[in-house]
């Protein structure tokens, strides 16, 4: 065996045979994924009654967990998500919370999410996963050891790393109960580190992103690309018309160049016919036409929505720029989202620094490092000028919601209309679960054809835009001012609302209760009760938004944060004790309250009547921020 070697049969990885020097990996796989496809249809009816709900859907049979009936089942999905380190309780600071996983997935009481296709689940749960896991992890170690072949060219670093890298996958892969995008993650980290090599594969991604900039630039495709060949203009076509075919053809040409992988492998691009019969073929489907009818209403002023567009691999994202371009033409916010880390080929957000050819693309664009960016700073972005934002999606997998960093999962709250090019991930976009937005999944199929799936957001899926909240903000702006007119005193009133797990309810409550007291108390003074103002849906990040704008209007003469004794008083008014979980608690244990303390601070400068009452501003300083989408600091969540 040549240096540099694992030996297969000194390895877990399935002991495949090696006859005549070839290597049965690529046979084994073909026939585990020929024996997939001849699989029986799932029936769990008959090992567990009640186990899996099973509706009817296009997608798949399988739909939705019920916990509760078999305390060893529940067991072993509680052991599915910690051995993915999937589980928020246990990897608070990796995984997504309920809360922010709500921002993408929109999600029944008690219902569970997992990233992965509906059977594969059932097939962990049911722990007869062998074949199509074993399948998956075959493919894994296909392309990871050919990346160690690829990049290590020290002969005993090479082996080293091979060999580390069986032991890890054969501990992984034991159990049969590890997710093949975990296992992949989990390996590529250990690779990169123990490699040291900054960016794998970067010396040949970054010359098919120069290829296809290239070609872009080239006197071939402009000729083709600026072609009028397949505009329909008639007696009747208006100028509307024509200005949304003119974007539709040069969308529909820039999708179909982009499936063509001959511009970024090879020296030369395919000839100028070739070129030609793709960029005019046609898409007749119903997806494309959805798209066309989205494109329309933009065109014709109807909205002015934010594009989430998660980039694909090499080659590939300088045409995704070229498609983004054409967006903010038509007024379309964009938000571009990478990868975090190395992933193949892929794009990530190292390689928008490093790459020469997409540092000279994106020179005027906006590029967020920040994993945890508020939902203000994100829409200061979003309402300056028309420049692309560029984010990374903190993750080195293809789709997973639940490892998503904060500013992806707040990008995706924000846009209209999410488009993924990434054919990795389709598995766990098109299972059962619906999401908070609209989804267009785009990927290449054979050179020169495109492959669209749209998956419409939850018709349950409360959605405030910014202009909603404004205009919510506004309307409490008039209706201060007009009492201001009267010459009556506004008092805005900052308390506790969630800041304590389970304790919503008596918050709002407790909120209430002393309100109505001053109410009864103070003369021509109007009292601002946020609690009053809610509504159905909105979560911290809204509520924040929303206040912050009337705040800041100048209309506040009095600001008062509640106080022990405020407490003490709204239970001595509603004939209770004070419970142990409320003794001693006042708005400084809020962060909501201290992110409006901080507030209340700026304006006082500005206006320097206002009164501030309460606890001083020196005990707010322990709350810097909100749980994201929750209205309670997860600190404080984690020590309950």
């Amino acid at each position: 065996m040549r240096p540099g070697r694992v030996d297969p049969a000194k390895s877990v990885l399935f002991s495949l045979p090696r006859r005549k020097g070839r290597d049965f990996f690529a046979g084994a796989q073909y026939i585990l994924v020929r024996f997939m496809t001849l699989r029986c249809p799932v029936d769990t009816a008959s090992t567990c009654p009640g186990f899996l709900e099973n509706r009817k859907n296009p997608m798949s049979e399988i739909i939705r967990y019920v916990k509760g009936l078999d305390p060893d089942r529940d067991a072993w999905l509680t052991n599915f998500f910690t051995e993915n380190h999937l589980a928020y309780e246990t990897f608070p600071d990796v995984v997504a919370s309920p809360e922010q996983l709500k921002f993408i997935v929109h999600l029944e009481d008690e219902q569970i999410y997992y990233p992965c296709s509906d059977e594969l689940f059932a097939a962990i749960i049911e722990k007869r996963a062998d074949t199509v896991l074993t399948s998956a992890y075959i493919g894994i170690w296909t392309r990871l050891e050919k990346l160690v072949r690829e990049v290590v060219t020290d002969p005993y670093k090479q082996r080293y790393l091979l060999s580390l890298l069986t032991i890890k996958y054969n501990h992984e892969t034991m159990h049969k109960v590890q997710l093949p995008g975990r296992i992949e993650k989990r390996l590529l980290g250990i690779f990169t580190t123990i490699s040291e090599i900054d960016r794998p594969l970067a010396v040949e991604r970054e010359q098919e992103n120069k290829r296809v900039a290239a070609f872009l630039k080239s006197e071939t495709f402009e000729q083709l690309f600026n072609s009028p060949e397949g505009l329909e203009i008639g007696d009747t076509t208006t100028l509307t018309d024509i200005d949304l075919q003119l974007h539709l053809l040069r969308l529909r040409r820039l999708l179909l160049l982009s499936s063509m992988r001959p511009i970024w492998r090879q020296d030369q691009p395919p000839d100028s016919d070739t070129l030609r019969r793709v960029m005019n073929q046609p898409l007749d489907t119903p997806e494309w036409q959805w798209i066309c009818n989205w494109l329309r209403d933009v065109i014709a002023g109807k909205r002015r929505p934010c594009i989430l567009w998660v980039g694909g691999r090499s080659g590939e994202i300088v045409f995704d720029l070229a498609i983004l371009h054409i967006f903010m033409k038509i007024g379309i916010k964009v938000i571009l989202a990478v990868k975090q880390d190395f992933y193949y080929h892929r794009v990530s957000f190292i390689d928008l620094l490093e790459d020469p050819t997409l540092d000279e693309l994106l020179e005027d664009a906006d590029l967020i490092g920040d994993p945890k960016i508020s939902k203000n700073q994100l829409l200061r972005y979003l309402d300056s000028d028309n420049r692309l934002l560029v984010i990374s999606d903190g993750t080195r997998e293809p789709f997973n919601p639940l490892l998503t960093s904060v500013t992806y999962a707040r990008a995706f709250k924000e846009a209209d209309l999410v488009v993924y090019r990434n054919p990795g991930g389709r598995e766990n976009i098109n299972n059962h679960f619906q999401f908070t937005r609209d989804i267009v999944s785009i990927i290449p199929g054979d050179d020169g054809e495109v492959d669209i799936l749209l998956k419409p957001h939850h018709p349950k899926a409360v959605r405030f835009s910014r202009a909603q909240l404004r205009r919510k903000a506004q309307e409490l702006i008039s209706m201060v001012e007009r009492e201001k007119a009267q010459g009556k005193t506004i008092m805005f009133y900052s308390a506790i609302v969630g800041s304590i797990p389970g304790q919503l309810k008596t918050a709002k409550e407790i909120l209430n209760v002393f309100v109505e007291y001053l109410r009864s108390s103070l003369n021509d003074v109007v009292i601002i009760n946020p609690g009053e103002h809610f509504v159905e849906g909105m979560d911290a990040d809204d509520i924040m938004y929303m206040w912050e704008i009337f705040q800041r209007s100048g209309n506040i003469d009095i600001w008062r944060f509640q106080s022990v004794d405020d407490i003490v008083k709204s239970f001595e008014l509603m004939g209770k004790k004070v419970p142990p979980e409320w003794t001693g608690k006042d708005a400084t244990y809020s962060t909501g309250c201290t992110k409006e303390m901080e507030i209340a601070v700026q304006m006082q400068k500005q206006y320097p009547e206002m009164q501030l009452i309460g606890p001083p501003y020196e005990k707010f300083q322990r709350r810097k921020e909100y749980g994201v989408g929750k209205l309670y600091d997860r600190t404080l969540a984690g020590s309950e």
